[in-house]
């Protein structure tokens, strides 16, 4: 039997929850095939530098375990070390993900309830996020930018078709 490398992240918690929900639920995290950040993974594994220590769980408290796929192009026994930028790279994409998955979940019902924090919690427990106040201001935060920002882009909008309606009245 083949031997398994794990890979370890490091995410806020209501994130690791989200993303081990979102890929099956199993821990350590077994990514979905053809996912993104499969993909990362696939582009950006390297070969262990010499000078890094091989990463383990001991020293990764916390840390969101992910099991490194079998690719075609890339022997995993010997490219299983992922290099900052990249793993920056894998973060900022699971983040961008959960923002999506939580705007397109919330963002049609935000004109029926006057309430966003029923929707908030309504999100939590569908993605197996633990319902606490930490994680809830979080998500809460997330959502106010991400509602801000799309009332913002709606007002401008709106600004550009006025002004393009408008008359000339230059002589």
């Amino acid at each position: 039997m083949a031997r398994t490398y794990f890979l370890y992240i490091h995410l806020d918690d209501y994130l690791a929850q989200w993303f081990i929900h979102d890929h099956g639920g199993k821990h350590p995290v077994h990514l979905t095939r053809g996912s993104i950040e499969s993909g990362i993974l696939e582009s950006f594994l390297e070969m262990q530098p010499d000078d890094v220590p091989q990463q383990i769980e001991a020293n990764n408290p916390g840390a969101v375990i992910i099991a490194i796929p079998d690719f075609k192009s890339k022997d995993i026994t010997s490219y299983n070390y992922l290099p900052k930028y990249a793993e920056d790279l894998l973060v900022a994409t699971i983040r961008n993900r959960f923002d999506v998955e939580l705007w397109t979940s919330l963002h049609k019902f935000s004109s029926l309830f006057k309430r966003q924090d029923e929707l908030i919690y309504a999100f939590m427990c569908k993605h197996c996020i633990e319902v606490n106040e930490k994680n809830w201001n979080a998500i809460a935060k997330r959502y106010q930018r991400k509602r801000r920002s799309y009332r913002s882009a709606c007002r401008m909008k709106k600004m550009r078709k006025k002004k393009k309606n408008l008359p000339d009245f230059k002589g």
